[in-house]
């Protein structure tokens, strides 16, 4: 059997006096699409969060290529991952600017004007480059946001709320290019959404989370499951 990317162990995690999130198990495999869903307020964020911002939660181990996640330093993690999430404040500058600013900060990119190039031209958002990050409209952000995302190259790309602020024809655009990370350069993609269907066509696995907990997994192309807390494994 391979060995997880991330293997989680009784994770716990409240806000107040409310439990946010409890996952008893769960493991996350290279080169797939894992897909969060559920209803607004079922833990779908608190999860993210907790991997990508490295939130440190109240009680649980999570293990990254079978190392606690938090002995990596900062710099060591956030060289493999990279984050879209559903908040973002835009930064002082131009598009160009924020963009190459990303990119520096990964050390396997090695030309960052190729690689600016080549996201301007797939997303086609080389006419943003000159405006400024604070002119943009939210749906404008959104997209430079993911194309920086995208253009990083990580192993890990994690996009909270995929279908945020993007019309019919961007999302599709979208899901084109993440079809692409995953098969060919065997990116893993964690994502979140309130409409599972829009990502149907990618998603390896699909969990539905609800009041914190994984009700259910379902894999692509079988039969839903309900979750006995050692689901996820491939």
């Amino acid at each position: 059997m391979p060995i997880p990317l991330y293997s989680i162990k009784d994770l716990s995690q409240s806000l107040g006096n409310e439990n946010a999130l409890t996952i008893k198990q769960f493991d996350i495999h290279r080169g797939a699409c894992y897909v969060f869903e559920g209803p607004m307020g079922s833990g779908k964020t608190t999860f993210l969060d907790i991997l990508y911002s490295r939130r440190k939660p109240q009680r649980g181990e999570i293990l990254f290529e079978e190392k606690d996640m938090y002995k990596y330093s900062n710099g060591s993690y956030h060289d493999q991952i990279a984050i879209a999430p559903q908040t973002f404040s835009p930064p002082w500058g131009t598009v160009r600017n924020y963009l190459v600013k990303t990119f520096k900060k990964y050390s396997h990119i090695k030309n960052v004007e190729k690689r600016l190039d080549e996201i301007g031209r797939k997303m086609s958002m080389t006419h943003l480059f000159d405006q400024k990050m604070k002119t943009l409209t939210p749906c404008e952000l959104r997209w430079v946001v993911l194309g920086a995302q995208i253009g990083a190259d990580s192993k890990v790309l994690f996009i909270d709320e995929v279908e945020q602020h993007l019309g019919k024809s961007d999302l599709k655009t979208l899901l084109t290019m993440l079809h692409r990370k995953i098969n060919y350069d065997g990116v893993t993609l964690i994502a979140s959404t309130q409409n599972k269907e829009i990502l149907s066509r990618i998603a390896s696995v699909t969990i539905t989370l609800d009041n914190g907990r994984i009700t259910s997994v379902r894999s692509s192309g079988k039969k839903r499951d309900r979750y006995k807390g050692n689901r996820g494994r491939r």
